[in-house]
Formats: structure tokens, C-alpha cells, sequence
């Protein structure tokens, strides 16, 4: 009796091991176990946590018990048609934390993948295996037919990004269908869509533009990168192909930042919950970028870069939901805090701004800054007005501190005036000037008489003319920017 109940407890012992050990490798894999003299096996970061919690908070290390039952996002990344899922592709090498879906009706382009990405063929029945070729109808019906597929899919997820090439068949005619399932499963729901060259043609942008009419109101939050920008961004003699991968660099710098956001705590904290009340309604245009810069200046290069992202048409002006996280070192300055906070905050003092500040001892000596906007201006008027204050401030620090320039025509004008005709005779202008005096009045033919003959096409300025009329210029630009800022209602009021 007593050696089968020591041979049940050793078994009940090993179980207990095992299962603790299971669980250890299934919150920390990366950091592995240690196993000393038999003793039970003990993670590294919950020894930490034993020693100094507050430290294992701020390195990121999930170690306490509270931390177990913490819901983390799970996000999935699909990208549509051929142009999508070379995006998702690309991507997957350089993030990780995400689930890449590449979803299309060729399924020689499926093949073609990473192993990274998830292969997800629909709409066999209609393509036969091949593309769409253009005809965005043939795609709709191809994912319509797959509703149920599609469903059991994006099922479990939290937030759903969808990547497409607008302008083709299947990006364009399936993209809304799945953004349809999302909503109908609650599913938090952000569109990442790029619009055609100009050279592709006006059809191709006409049938890119109707679609994305038709996904607006299915999504949360889209944002819009039209390919024209990727020339402000690399050289004219650069590849295609390279040109295509800087855009794709871009984007998995700010997909990480963003997953880091939400993933790994912090002082200030952001969570899923900050995410979700952000993402709030349908058919919002959405601002995503992420920065980093290091040195002395590092907070004033880091969230110029993040507020100025080139690909884009348009700033964060409007938005009237922000959220933005900072990452830096312990040695971060609350100067430099304030610093990013009033530069983003400047754009809508209004908007509802959440924002999180996260300790990394690897980033040293660096600074990280992520933003999500949403809401943001569509015209692009309010981005238009920045730069023109922008300008004419520059402008006018530069006519202050140097002469004004005159053009060729005015320079010889100045350097070698031309003669006037020779006036009339001092006598007969002094008889004139009394005339004046006693009458008040001079006929037309004295005063034709006084005034030199105008050259057509010629005007004499000099250089304090110059200026008044440059001074003049800047007044009507500063009433005309007073206007716009004054609401509709109100500019017509005393």
C-alpha cells in the first residue's frame, strides 16, 4: 500500500511539473526555462517580478499574475487581390504579432507568396483559377459566393486591416465584402487602399474611385496612399520594384508601432480599449504613421517626420480622435514629452487625444512616436493653409533681414534710368502754379502738359515701392487666412 501511494504522489508530482512547466513556456517562449538540481522548473521573469515588479512593468515583461488574464488583440491582415497580397507578403517579413491572410482568385499568384502569409483562395468557380482582369462586378460575385468562407475566416479576430490595389477586378469588387462580413461580425474593421498611376489610365481610376465610394461606409477607418506619391519619396531612376518596397518599408514600420501600441504596457499606458473608442463609427478617413529619431533634437525630428508623411494627401488636420504613443529610453525628458504632445495637439486642440509613453531599454538614446488619427480633413484645404502660413512666415523673416529682389527690367531701370522728356519752360510752369493757386484749378491741357507721356510695358518702381507693395501683398494674405479661420456663420458679423 505504501509503495502505490508514493508511486501516486510521484505521478501526481510530475504532472503538476509538467503542466506548470507548459504554461511557463507558453507566456515566456522566447526566454526559455531553468532547471537546477532538481528543483521545479522556475521562468526567469517571474524571479524577476518576485524581486522588483515595478522593473518587470517597465521592461515589458508580463510576469505578474495580473497579467495573465489581460485579453490581447489578435489582428489579422488580409490583403486582397494580386497588389494586396504582394503588400501582405512584404510585410510579414519585417512584422511579426500579425496574422497575414493573402486572399485571391488566381491561385497562381497564391503560390507565389511567403510561407508567412495564409493562403486564401475563393472563387474558383467564376475565375477558373485566374484573375478577375479588371472587372471588379466578377470579383464581387466570386467573394459573395464565398460569404460563408469568408466568415469563418476573419472569426475570433479583434481588428480585421484589409489591403487592396484599387483599380483591378478582385481588390476592387471583393474588398467590400469582406469589409461587409467584418461588420456583421463586430470586428473592428481599418482599410489600407493605394489608388492607380496616372499612366494606368482614366478607366482604371475610374473603377478604383466607385469602389472606394462603396467600401467607405463598410470600414471604421480607410486611409488613402494614390501611387502618384511614391515619387516624393524615392528618386525617378529608381526601379519599380524598389520603388514599391520603400512604400511597403513604410507601412511595416507603422503596422509595428502600431501593434506595439496596444501589445506591450508601459508608464502611461494605451491598451485595445483605447484602440476600439477611437475606431468608433463608420467611414472615417484615418491618419497612421510611425517615426524615429535619435540625438539631441530627436523629439523635434521624430514628430515632424511622424506629422509630415509624404505618401499622403492630407494631415491630421480635423481629426477629432487621436492617439499617439511615445517610446524611448528611461533617460526620456518631460521637455521632450511636451514638446511632441503640443506639436500633435496643435492640429485640434478639441479632438479627443489619448496618448501613452512606453520605456524601452533598446531603444537607447532614441525616440519612437506612432500616430493614429481619425477623422481627418478630405479636402486638404486646412494642409494648403499650414503651408502657406508656413511660407510666409519663412518669407518674411527672409524680406526683413535682405533688400527686396527687382526683376531684370527694374534693375536697369535702377541702375540707368531713362530720361524723361525735357519739361516745359520754368517760366511758363511757374505761370501755372499760380494759376493753380489763385483758381484751384488746372485745365486738362496744363496737366497733360505736366505729366510725361506713359510707356506702354514699362513701369518705374524703386526698391521702397517694392516693399510697400510686398507689405501689402502679406496683409491681404493675413486677412484672407483670418477669414478662413473664422467659422461661416460669423465671418459676416461686425
Amino acid at each position: 500500500m505504501a509503495k502505490k501511494k508514493k508511486a501516486r504522489l510521484a505521478r501526481l508530482a510530475a504532472k503538476r511539473a509538467q503542466s506548470r512547466q507548459a504554461h511557463l513556456a507558453a507566456r515566456r517562449p522566447e526566454k526559455g526555462l531553468l532547471v537546477r538540481r532538481g528543483k521545479k522548473p522556475v521562468a526567469k521573469a517571474k524571479r524577476r517580478a518576485k524581486k522588483n515588479p515595478l522593473a518587470s512593468q517597465r521592461s515589458g515583461q508580463a510576469a505578474l499574475p495580473f497579467f495573465e488574464n489581460v485579453h490581447r488583440a489578435k489582428i489579422k491582415v488580409i490583403g486582397i487581390g494580386g497588389g494586396g497580397g504582394n503588400i501582405a507578403a512584404e510585410i510579414s517579413s519585417r512584422v511579426q504579432r500579425f496574422d497575414f491572410v493573402g486572399a485571391n482568385t488566381d491561385s497562381q499568384a497564391l503560390k507565389e507568396l511567403s510561407r508567412k502569409v495564409k493562403s486564401f483562395p475563393f472563387g474558383q468557380e467564376f475565375t477558373g483559377g485566374l484573375g478577375c482582369g479588371m472587372n471588379a462586378e466578377l470579383g464581387e460575385r466570386a467573394a459573395k459566393a464565398e460569404k460563408d468562407k469568408i466568415k469563418r475566416l476573419l472569426e475570433g479576430s479583434d481588428v480585421c486591416i484589409l489591403l487592396a490595389t484599387l483599380g483591378g477586378g478582385t481588390g476592387s469588387g471583393a474588398t467590400a465584402t469582406f469589409a461587409e462580413v467584418a461588420q456583421e461580425l463586430r470586428i473592428l474593421c481599418i482599410g489600407i487602399f493605394t489608388l492607380p498611376f496616372s499612366f494606368e489610365g482614366e478607366r482604371r481610376a475610374q473603377i478604383a474611385q466607385t469602389a472606394l465610394e462603396k467600401i467607405k461606409p463598410l470600414v471604421n477607418a480607410y486611409v488613402v496612399i494614390p501611387n502618384e506619391n511614391i515619387f516624393r519619396v524615392v528618386e525617378q531612376k529608381t526601379p519599380l520594384k524598389e520603388a514599391l518596397s520603400a512604400v511597403n518599408r513604410r507601412l511595416a514600420a507603422t503596422l509595428e508601432g502600431f501593434m506595439d501600441t496596444i501589445a506591450l504596457p508601459g508608464l502611461i499606458n494605451i491598451d485595445f480599449a483605447d484602440v476600439r473608442s477611437t475606431l468608433e463609427g463608420r467611414g472615417r478617413l484615418a491618419f497612421i504613421n510611425s517615426a524615429e529619431a535619435s540625438g539631441i533634437t530627436k523629439a523635434q525630428e521624430a514628430v515632424q517626420a511622424v506629422l509630415e508623411n509624404r505618401l499622403y494627401d492630407y494631415t491630421i488636420a480635423g481629426a477629432d480622435r487621436i492617439l499617439f504613443n511615445m517610446t524611448g529610453d528611461r533617460n526620456i525628458k518631460m521637455q521632450e514629452v511636451a514638446h511632441v504632445s503640443s506639436a500633435i495637439s496643435a492640429y485640434n486642440p478639441k479632438a479627443r487625444i489619448i496618448f501613452g509613453i512606453a520605456c524601452n531599454s533598446r531603444t537607447k538614446d532614441r525616440l519612437k512616436v506612432t500616430l493614429f488619427a481619425v477623422g481627418c480633413d478630405e479636402s486638404g484645404k486646412q494642409k494648403e493653409v499650414l503651408r502657406k502660413t508656413q511660407g510666409k512666415k519663412r518669407g518674411k523673416d527672409k524680406r526683413e533681414n535682405s533688400p527686396p529682389k527687382l526683376n531684370e527690367e527694374e534693375e536697369q531701370q535702377t541702375e540707368a534710368p531713362e530720361t524723361s522728356p525735357s519739361p516745359p519752360q520754368e517760366s511758363s510752369r511757374k505761370d501755372t502754379l499760380k494759376r493753380e493757386g489763385r483758381k484751384g484749378k488746372v485745365s486738362e491741357q496744363e496737366k497733360s502738359v505736366r505729366k510725361p507721356p506713359a510707356q506702354k510695358g514699362r513701369v518705374r518702381r524703386s526698391a521702397l515701392d517694392l516693399k510697400k507693395a510686398v507689405d501689402e501683398e502679406l496683409k491681404e494674405l493675413e486677412k484672407k487666412e483670418r477669414d478662413w479661420d473664422i467659422p461661416a456663420f460669423l465671418r459676416n458679423k461686425p
